[in-house]
């Protein structure tokens, strides 16, 4: 994500300055503060780090985030339903301001380091501790959450939506009439209709609290207190768990990285998760989770290339996600429960 400009910091400023007293609250009217853009979301939102002079060298106090009201409205109210739904998982808030179509939301700092990083910088010991706590975590949460609920995700759907913007980074995945060899290939559009016609008539048998964008970058892990937490949490829902699943896992595969071994961790990680999550359909009696799961695959792999500038790498998700939608719209209704997800073929190195 690029840095803001310091004109876009400065017109922050004035947000800040209501969250001001919050912050003193904390540190008390004798200490000065000190701001660090740290980022600018895809959406808008600009983040940066609040903290003391004296704190300089431990981190931040405190997150401050300004941007669309809409936006951070949601997130404040995601952040108050974790916190009843599962204590401690999400940041506190420490102050909400809006003004006019902006808001400003000052949150609580996290100790720790993302999951993104955790994979590509920790040690194996490190990592395997973080995987284990990540997913005993995930698995709580399901349990608390479980509700026997239908839910359609509507994958396809979403898709649908998003497709305008991958054409245009992408214009070479348009689909058009041709064929290979004599042989006709299917039109990716139609593929696209008949698979949302098909995932119409079939439904998540329950439905638990995700977090909506799981992303690496979502997920902090403290190796000292061996916590995890989640941050960014402006489309968390009672929904489909494979969403969840499949946004991690593609989270996982489109990770800029060309090292073996590094790329091998990553892709480890995303079936490793994986895993965990289809032991908890089965035990919950869920006969179309690896059905719902290509489909969850193919509306990230697709929709994901309109952030991915490597044409090299886009096409390898692109590719992934015809493969995928192929095997769905050729899987009859009836044997929807027999459908296995081919995760190995999908990731690997």
């Amino acid at each position: 994500m690029d840095k803001p400009s310091r004109k876009s910091l400065r017109r922050n400023l004035q947000a800040y300055d209501s969250l001001h007293s919050s912050v003193r609250k904390l540190t008390g009217p004798k200490h000065k503060l000190q701001v660090e853009t740290l980022a600018q979301t895809r959406s808008g939102s600009a983040i940066s780090g609040v903290s003391t002079p004296k704190r300089s060298d431990d981190g931040y106090l405190a997150v401050f985030k300004e941007g669309a009201k809409r936006k951070l409205k949601n997130e404040r109210k995601g952040v108050e339903a974790w916190q009843s739904i599962y204590p401690g998982l999400a940041p506190q808030i420490l102050s909400y301001q809006r003004r006019g179509e902006s808001a400003a939301l000052l949150l609580e700092h996290l100790p720790g380091m993302t999951f993104e990083r955790l994979i590509l910088e920790a040690s194996e010991e490190a990592l395997d501790t973080g995987m284990q706590r990540l997913m005993r975590t995930v698995r709580a949460v399901w349990k608390n959450t479980h509700k026997a609920s239908p839910v359609n995700a509507q994958f396809m759907l979403q898709l649908q939506q998003r497709w305008p913007k991958v054409l245009d980074l992408h214009p070479e995945f348009e689909d058009s009439s041709r064929s290979i060899c004599g042989q006709r290939v299917r039109g990716l559009d139609a593929m696209i209709k008949k698979a949302i016609t098909l995932e119409r008539r079939i439904d998540a048998p329950f439905c638990v609290y995700i977090h909506g964008d799981f992303n690496l970058d979502n997920i902090i892990f403290d190796p000292a207190e061996q916590r995890i937490n989640f941050i960014d949490l402006h489309r968390s829902r009672y929904f489909d768990f494979a969403q969840d699943v499949s946004v991690f896992m593609v989270s996982n595969y489109r990770q800029q990285i060309v090292d073996p071994a590094l790329r091998q961790r990553l892709l480890h990680v995303a079936c490793t998760f994986y895993a965990m999550a289809k032991r908890y359909a089965r035990k919950h009696h869920d006969p179309s989770f690896e059905w719902r799961m290509a489909l969850g695959l193919i509306r990230s792999f697709a929709s994901s290339t309109r952030f991915v500038m490597d044409k090299s790498q886009a096409r390898n998700m692109f590719l992934r996600a015809r493969y995928l939608l192929e095997q769905i719209v050729d899987t009859p209704v009836a044997n929807v429960p027999k459908y296995k997800l081919p995760v190995k073929e999908i990731f690997r190195v």
